[in-house]
């Protein structure tokens, strides 16, 4: 291969990589690893981790990360046959007749969840949620949110965003954030897509870009859903 065309070929597959994609540190590297330490706000992290599985299916982010959420927190456990005595959030058993009429697991195994829906779910499950689109929110506010979810142990944070932007394989998203590293204003995320990627650290303005992204079966930007127990 000729000098030339070694160099076209890499300036070609520089233009078809987002620029943001270059932002992303996998939690499973040396400076992903260091951030965390360095992190003033990373108790949800040992809080949120040891209940983060991987989805059921590839529509499955938002019963994932539902359960992974309310695990975390000091909450009565649904029963679970074959754990008896003990009980557990599963992306099974968040389906009850309740949350089901919000939207059935047949038709989220096909779609997904969207930010309301999730919001729904959650409420419904014993906790407070509130949902916040991403296009009405700018970096200080999200910053803002962001600090106080992550600063106190009753609450918790879910995104919803598309990973196109962040050069990711994929689409729309959800997974639980775990910490906030304020020297590189980056957040940590705990995917659920865990046969896809490791948890990540995201600048906020680049995550803030990724959700404010439109989500086609709700004609609604992206955003993050705020929990407390």
């Amino acid at each position: 291969m000729t000098k030339r065309l070694l160099t076209a070929l890499c300036c070609a597959l520089l233009l078809t990589l987002p620029a943001w994609a270059a932002d992303l540190v996998y939690l499973n590297t040396p400076l992903g690893a260091e951030r965390l330490v360095a992190a003033k706000y990373k108790q949800q992290f040992f809080l949120v981790q040891p209940y983060v599985e991987s989805q059921q299916n590839l529509a499955f982010c938002g019963p994932a990360s539902i359960a992974a959420v309310l695990n975390s927190l000091d909450l009565p456990r649904p029963a679970v046959g074959t754990l008896q005595p003990y009980g557990f959030f599963t992306q099974d058993n968040i389906f009850t007749a309740g949350t089901q009429r919000i939207k059935s697991r047949d038709q989220i195994a096909k779609n997904g969840m969207t930010l309301a829906e999730l919001a729904a779910y959650l409420n419904t499950l014993g906790v407070r949620a509130s949902a916040y689109y991403a296009d009405q929110m700018d970096l200080d506010w999200l910053r803002d949110l962001v600090r106080s979810a992550l600063a106190d142990p009753k609450h918790r944070i879910i995104v919803n965003y598309s990973r196109k932007p962040l050069g990711q394989a994929g689409e729309g998203h959800l997974s639980p954030l775990a910490a906030y590293d304020e020297a590189s204003d980056s957040v940590l995320l705990l995917d659920v897509a865990k046969f896809k990627y490791p948890p990540v650290w995201i600048s906020l303005a680049d995550l803030l870009g990724a959700m404010n992204t439109t989500d086609t079966d709700s004609g609604k930007s992206r955003g993050v859903v705020f929990i407390g127990r």
